[in-house]
């Protein structure tokens, strides 16, 4: 669609784009600082965070990727602001019949938070600070990463939308996106771990198909493959997501049909896309080599996944940890669907393929609360989708009142997320096991008695 001028002569885009994306990082550097500066919790490179990124300190700091000099400073206690509890919980241990230290996180975060990583160490030789990984500058830098990321999802996502919606539509579904959910708080409060990163990458993956099919330029087959490689080696079970890859724009047999032809006409730009995500996935299975002597182990040991009995009902509407329980805003995904079709097609074939794909292979893993959490974490990256439908169910309908009706809907579950936020950010909600009582009796609560 194109940018219709404002009267001072700057596309609405421009405009929108310039007031929401400063406004998001803004708040999200006051809400990182106002988190770490007030010990609500601290450091920012902690529990699964501090998994993703111990690759980054182990290569260019400690050069020792089997972590055992990263566990003696540990043990011993030299790395400021980091327990052995934390080391504990980021999920390394010794390999069997070995001295290494097995990584049970992939490697895609830490690749994507490289450069702020090279831009703490190059500050701390500049303003002589320890370069030990896990200072100060290193932790607000690693927070710092996680909401360039979100913010930068955000603007690509912004541009994946504006092929099919208007600028307002685009910038309601923002509001409710950012806001309405629990998308802000792992923009800032647990930024460093995967979930912001994987949104990135889901966003800029739907721009790069978007293009790819458009355009059939060689540069986009290229930065397609290393996104699908990146999305599989953050987290390993959002390789699901490649179905847009796929299917997007596929909404019939003879359209399907037109994709194979496409695919076969465009081998050459096919397989560098298909080597380019091999390439990056290999990184991984060069670091399993490495520390197993295997290419491909499963590094979350003693976990696993429960298919014959997913726990569905509790992913969705438990007040433990429900996705809609705590992001009601997310139930417009299922009027929206019907709208999709319509409004925005391409989306439609691999969108209802993931949907409920995902929502079972999440309801299958063994801890289906994801442990410790403000709301459903596992379904961060995937609110892409919600701004799909989101904007297709407010331009599907007819009716002004309808829609004024949605905007009220989306203030109102800003408010309560926001609301709700605060107060797990204060610790009147706790990391696990909110009951309904205690939800209901604390609601009014902010701080903890």
């Amino acid at each position: 669609m194109t940018d219709r001028p404002t009267p001072s002569g700057v596309p609405v885009r421009q405009k929108l784009l310039r007031f929401f994306i400063p406004a998001v990082s803004v708040l999200g550097i006051v809400g990182i600082l106002a988190v770490y500066s007030l010990r609500l919790n601290f450091p920012p490179i902690r529990s699964d965070g501090l998994g993703y990124y111990l690759y980054l300190p182990a290569t260019f700091i400690y050069h020792d990727l089997s972590l055992q000099s990263i566990a003696e400073v540990f043990t011993s206690g030299h790395i400021p602001d980091v327990t052995p509890s934390l080391w504990k919980y980021s999920g390394p241990s010794l390999w069997e019949n070995s001295s290494n230290y097995l990584i049970k996180y992939p490697m895609g975060e830490a690749l994507l938070m490289l450069p702020f990583f090279i831009s703490a160490c190059l500050l701390a030789l500049v303003t002589n600070t320890p370069v030990d990984g896990f200072s100060p500058l290193f932790q607000y830098m690693a927070a710092f990463s996680g909401l360039f990321y979100a913010t930068a999802g955000i603007g690509i996502l912004w541009k994946v939308l504006e092929r099919h919606f208007r600028q307002n539509t685009i910038l309601i579904a923002m509001l409710g996106l950012v806001f309405g959910t629990n998308f802000f708080h792992y923009a800032t409060y647990d930024s460093v771990f995967s979930h912001a990163y994987s949104f990135f990458l889901f966003s800029a993956f739907l721009y790069t198909v978007q293009r790819m099919y458009a355009e059939a330029w060689g540069r986009y087959f290229l930065a397609g493959g290393v996104l699908a490689g990146l999305i599989i080696i953050t987290r390993p079970t959002n390789g699901l997501w490649l179905l847009f890859g796929l299917l997007y724009g596929v909404d019939s047999l003879p359209a399907f049909s037109d994709r194979l032809s496409f695919w076969k006409g465009h081998a050459v730009n096919v397989l560098y896309g298909v080597l380019s995500c091999a390439g990056v996935i290999s990184l991984q299975l060069l670091y399993w080599k490495l520390i197993t002597g295997h290419f491909v182990v499963f590094s979350y040991r003693g976990e696993y996944f429960n298919f014959a009995a997913p726990e569905i009902l509790n992913v969705l509407f438990s007040v433990r940890k429900g996705l809609f329980f705590w992001s009601p805003i997310l139930l417009l995904v299922v009027p929206g669907l019907f709208y999709v079709r319509k409004v925005a097609r391409e989306f439609f074939t691999p969108l209802v393929l993931f949907l409920p794909i995902n929502i079972y292979v999440i309801s299958s893993w063994h801890s289906w609360f994801y442990g410790g959490s403000f709301g459903h974490r596992a379904f961060i990256e995937s609110l892409p989708l919600f701004a799909i439908c989101f904007c297709s169910l407010y331009e599907g309908l007819s009716s002004f009142l309808w829609k004024r009706c949605m905007i009220l809907l989306t203030l109102l579950c800003v408010t309560l997320s926001t609301w709700l936020m605060l107060k797990y950010w204060t610790g009147v909600i706790p990391f696990d096991g909110t009951t309904w009582d205690y939800f209901v009796t604390t609601f009014f609560t902010l701080l903890p008695q």
